[in-house]
């Protein structure tokens, strides 16, 4: 096997990335030549007199990687039958809104539609049931309520929570729920304040930006009614408003300073937390296009975040839409160096199926999480029968799928491919998951050159000593 490095520059220097070890070297001008070559595979004797030293401390070695198999394998089924830790409930399949980009609007090859289905009282017993049996390693559980939207059943939610308190007294128990931000009034707000529940709302910006994308069926924009409510939950419910968050999706065409400007001016919504999101492009009918004022101004909201870890920008002038931006590279720092590729290993993308977060739909049946298609291809198993265990491990080791080119592959402990990536409506496509590579390389190696930005800076990342500086440690 050959070995596999990635070669790249920032204004402060020449790295590799050395795949095998999953460190990030800083060499010199010639050493970075030298490693170009190697790259290519057109090193020369004089090249490997060059790199000696680094070859003598472990790193340009041939790839021990022989066969792509994921290390939790063996582990599936204590993981299945004991170690759930969340589960998503579908309880509608209907929204009264008809969102231009959602997932169940007819733009996905996913199988997913609007439709008037919804879970009965008997399948979210059931659910419950299952989630509770297959948990025992678990102290405290997470069960998220999903639709379509979910506040329009109401009553399913309470007669499942009160189902829970009287079967399941003293399990630890937290909810989560996504709305739209139509649905409230008095009734709903207590019955989630009163659960401790954790609320999203989703809301994409002003009015003018929210409204073209976010409609009721009949072409009425939902910004002012949801506003409306907001505004009435702040005022009226202080303590369960401070614990509310937002979702914000950014479509394509969208001007990104202006939803940021929004989140951060609004008096009633600058305090809170806003998770920021793109469309989701995986199984999309059409191609999902983000144009150059999007990127640079993206990039530029992330390199003040950049400056401000340094202490070379105010943190108070920064913006809460890219507030994960440090804490992301900071888990790439830890991970460099601690996980390492052995003869039997799987690109970094998916999650355990069925143990992080497995999501079930209307008719019971299960699904790794809610963001897959809802087909037969990814389904894992149905809460009357349990885990199709074939079906899981199958998706777990999906790299297989594009075994060759995940062998040779620099970026093969940073994919964040899963199966979401891999379906074309009916089954999972080693075609439909290539389409996603370079755009992954592309994201991986722009995080590690900001990650040596701060490295350059002297960021403080605590204990963890990954990076290698002209073949010595520094943090």
């Amino acid at each position: 096997m050959a070995i596999v490095i990635k070669t790249f520059s920032t204004p402060g220097g020449k790295y590799v990335y050395d795949r095998e070890t999953n460190s990030l070297l800083s060499v010199m001008e010639e050493e970075y030549v030298a490693c170009q070559r190697v790259e290519t595979g057109t090193a020369t004797d004089d090249d490997w007199e060059l790199l000696k030293r680094y070859k003598d401390q472990g790193y340009l070695q041939d790839s021990c990687l022989k066969e792509i198999v994921h290390p939790a394998t063996q582990f599936l089924p204590f993981y299945l039958d004991s170690g759930i830790k969340q589960l998503t409930l579908q309880c509608t399949q209907e929204c009264n809104l008809r969102c231009s980009y959602c997932a169940y609007g007819g733009g996905y090859d996913n199988q997913r539609t609007h439709s008037g289905k919804k879970m009965t009282p008997d399948t979210m017993r059931k659910s419950i049931d299952f989630l509770m049996a297959h948990s025992r390693g678990i102290d405290e559980v997470s069960i998220g309520y999903y639709g379509g939207e979910s506040l329009l059943e109401l009553d399913l939610i309470r007669e499942s929570i009160a189902y829970i308190n009287e079967k399941y007294d003293g399990r630890g128990v937290k909810y989560t729920l996504t709305t739209n931000g139509t649905c409230f009034n008095d009734d709903i707000i207590n019955f989630l304040e009163e659960n401790e529940f954790n609320v999203q709302i989703s809301i994409d910006g002003p009015r003018e930006i929210h409204d073209k994308n976010r409609r009721y069926p009949n072409g009425k924009g939902s910004y002012d009614d949801i506003m409306d409510n907001v505004r009435y939950i702040k005022q009226n419910y202080p303590e369960f408003y401070r614990k509310v968050g937002f979702i914000t999706v950014v479509a394509p065409g969208v001007d990104l300073s202006c939803v940021n400007e929004f989140f951060t001016a609004d008096d009633v919504l600058s305090q809170n937390n806003v998770i920021n999101n793109m469309v989701n492009t995986f199984g999309a009918s059409n191609e999902i296009v983000y144009d150059d004022l999007y990127h640079t101004t993206n990039t530029y909201h992330e390199l003040k975040h950049l400056l401000a870890a340094t202490g070379l920008y105010s943190k108070e002038k920064l913006s809460k839409l890219f507030a994960t931006a440090i804490g992301n590279l900071e888990r790439l720092h830890k991970g460099l160096s601690r996980l390492l590729i052995t003869e039997k290993s799987h690109p970094g993308g998916p999650c355990i199926p069925g143990a992080m977060r497995p999501f079930v739909d209307t008719d019971g049946r299960i699904f790794p999480c809610e963001r897959v298609s809802e087909s037969l291809a990814v389904q894992i198993g149905h809460i009357d029968t349990g885990f199709d265990k074939n079906k899981v491990e199958a998706i777990l080791n999906v790299g297989k799928l594009t075994e060759d080119e995940c062998k040779s592959c620099w970026c093969f402990m940073h994919c964040s491919l899963c199966v979401a990536a891999c379906s074309d409506g009916d089954n999972l496509s080693r075609e439909t998951k290539l389409t996603y590579c370079d755009s992954v390389r592309d994201t991986t190696l722009a995080s590690l050159a900001s990650l040596c930005f701060l490295m350059e800076s002297n960021y403080d990342f605590e204990k963890y000593k990954t990076v290698k500086k002209e073949g010595r440690e520094f943090q």
